[in-house]
């Protein structure tokens, strides 16, 4: 949302965990900075050539440290698939009656999984709050969909994380399906990235990846009529909280990227891509070489529309810090932080109104873990 005082404009924002804003350079004062979003064909990401996949990972370094976003074609997963999932959301959102949906309120699971309604967030705190409607599914050691790798202890006191709802198979089976699809290849990015990022070999970060925090939301954003309002926005500008996001987008435009200018990019939907961004995590392991950058979504085309990002995040309980690659004579921008206590501590104070953020508001941040979210 933009801002404004006598002689200057700001866009606002939230990201790292508080709230930001840039000023809007136009004309003379503009900085050289990206205006649209790359696009990049991994057909070869599985080649038995080096050489073809050391091309590709120059590509992703480019897009990542230039803008921080990407398209992703050549995946390998059918648009067959894609079109099966946008049915079954649709079938969610706007064929079950809310109380059915209202079974799996994100408020009775205390990892923050689940359904929420209409109106729960407003990430931009000068909006009038996100019109959305969301199920959230993620990493769960005690769902065999899932298969949780054999040779890993599983954490004491485990309990489910994801809730779904009740009588509503189908739901589950098809958003397994689609994360079935989608987690392998999000996991050749991360094979891909450790080229780009120059490590010894493209298994660099497997240790840190093994069973990985992950997310998945289903999002449905509905029809405002033709809107031309700042005040209206579907999801607040923000940054997200992973190491990697992958968006697939119905064929409704509606998400902006906020470049150096602090002007809006529109990164449309392109048929059977995903659009891919970098998340705080990657910003902190890449020394902030690759940026997390702001985006939101407005939705003005007076059409409903659907989303379903894929969130990546490593290991709960794997430390990450900026990769000595990635530091130059700048030194470290970022200490050695655990993924799990930092994913607590940003994701409590999002969902302030959860009962599980409620229950430990008064803790001191140092006594977070990732745990409590399954107690």
């Amino acid at each position: 949302m933009a801002t404004m005082t006598d002689t200057e404009e700001f866009v606002t924002f939230h990201a790292g965990g508080k709230p930001g804003m840039r000023r809007i350079l136009r004309g003379a004062e503009a900085k050289p900075t990206f205006s649209a979003i790359p696009v990049i064909d991994f057909t070869n990401i599985d080649s038995p050539s080096l050489e073809l996949r050391q091309a590709l990972a120059k590509e992703l370094y480019d897009a990542c440290s230039q803008v921080g976003f990407f398209y992703a074609k050549g995946h390998g997963i059918s648009e067959e698939l894609f079109g099966e999932t946008f049915q079954c959301l649709r079938r969610f959102f706007l064929e079950l009656d809310e109380e059915v949906k209202m079974t799996a309120h994100l408020h009775k699971n205390p990892a923050i999984r689940g359904y929420e309604p209409m109106g729960e967030t407003k990430l931009d705190p000068k909006s009038r709050g996100d019109v959305k409607e969301a199920f959230c599914m993620g990493d769960d050691a005690l769902e065999p969909e899932q298969h949780y790798p054999s040779d890993l202890p599983l954490p004491a006191g485990i309990k489910p994380q994801n809730i779904w709802p009740e009588n509503v198979p189908w739901f589950r089976q098809s958003l397994y399906e689609y994360y079935s699809a989608v987690m392998p290849f999000s996991m050749k990015l991360v094979r891909l990235f450790a080229l780009a990022l120059h490590q010894e070999s493209e298994a660099a970060f497997d240790g840190i990846f093994k069973f990985p925090i992950t997310g998945m939301r289903a999002l449905h954003y509905p029809p405002q009529g033709k809107v031309d309002d700042d005040g209206y926005i579907g999801l607040g500008a923000h940054s997200d909280f992973s190491w990697l996001t992958l968006v697939l987008q119905d064929d409704v435009p509606a998400l902006e990227v906020l470049n150096a200018n602090g002007l809006w990019i529109s990164a449309p939907p392109i048929p059977g891509a995903f659009v891919c961004n970098v998340g705080q995590y990657l910003e902190r392991h890449s020394n902030r070489l690759f940026p997390a950058t702001v985006h939101r979504v407005r939705n003005m085309t007076g059409e409903r529309r659907y989303s379903l990002p894929f969130f990546l995040t490593p290991d709960s309980d794997a430390t990450i810090e900026p990769l000595a690659s990635c530091v130059g004579d700048e030194g470290k921008k970022f200490e050695a932080i655990n993924v799990g206590e930092l994913y607590v501590r940003r994701v409590l104070p999002a969902r302030h109104k959860h009962p599980t953020a409620i229950k430990y508001k008064d803790t001191p941040e140092e006594e977070l873990v990732y745990s409590i979210m399954f107690q």
